[in-house]
């Protein structure tokens, strides 16, 4: 476990219980997210792989309008 992790557990010891459960369920579902998305990006890869191609083939082209921030 890293220094930091540990920090932020010995900080976490302090508040109370029900707050520390509820940080808790927060981050398990946060690493239960990223491993569905690492999983499902796996299993895509060559889909995404041709996706980017062409959208990177399009820009090249020319085919994309510059994004603007402010517009969105």
């Amino acid at each position: 476990m890293t220094r930091l992790m540990e920090q932020a557990i010995e900080k976490l010891k302090s508040v109370p219980e029900a707050e520390q459960d509820q940080f808790a369920k927060f981050l398990l579902n946060e690493l239960k997210e990223d491993e569905r998305w690492a999983n499902s990006t796996a299993a895509h890869e060559s889909k995404l792989k041709a996706f980017i191609d062409q959208v990177v083939a399009d820009d090249d082209a020319g085919k994309c309008e510059p994004l603007d921030p402010d517009l969105l």
